[in-house]
């Protein structure tokens, strides 16, 4: 299975998108360490993540980003297919639909999400316990 930080380069490189970095923090102590990482694409902060190591919060993060740029442009063989939908919407008067991402909401929900998560619970199961919030 090809890891999400390569597959996400490769989904960026695919659509001519910057290639993604990442802006990773450490805090808490040494016995429970929390890193944040956040993927920044151009201008914009895409996801963010977090794990007990710098590798987990950026992987984490590469999921997410993919999850999220996915939702918003699709599979970038089914991209030229939307473009001709959204061309005919736009013809007909009908408003495009994709909401657009609002940073503070973002940090917002994650801060609520992080604090209603049960300790200890990493990875791919936060991700889908956060989902169900």
């Amino acid at each position: 299975m090809t890891h999400p930080k390569n597959a996400l380069n490769a989904y960026c490189q695919k659509l001519g998108l910057k290639k993604p970095r990442y802006d990773t923090k450490g805090t808490g102590d040494e016995k429970e360490p929390l890193y944040i990482s956040d993927v920044v694409i151009g201008d914009e902060v895409v996801a963010t993540g977090q794990g007990s190591s710098r590798r987990e919060a950026e992987r984490v993060a590469a999921e997410l980003a993919l999850e999220a740029l996915k939702g918003r442009f699709g599979e970038p063989e089914a991209r030229a297919k939307k473009r001709t939908d959204g061309n005919r919407r736009a013809r007909n008067g009908d408003a495009d639909e994709r909401a657009p991402l609002i940073p503070e909401l973002l940090v917002e929900s994650l801060r609520v999400a992080h604090e209603r998560l049960p300790q200890g619970v990493k990875g791919t199961e936060a991700a889908e316990q956060v989902v169900r919030l």
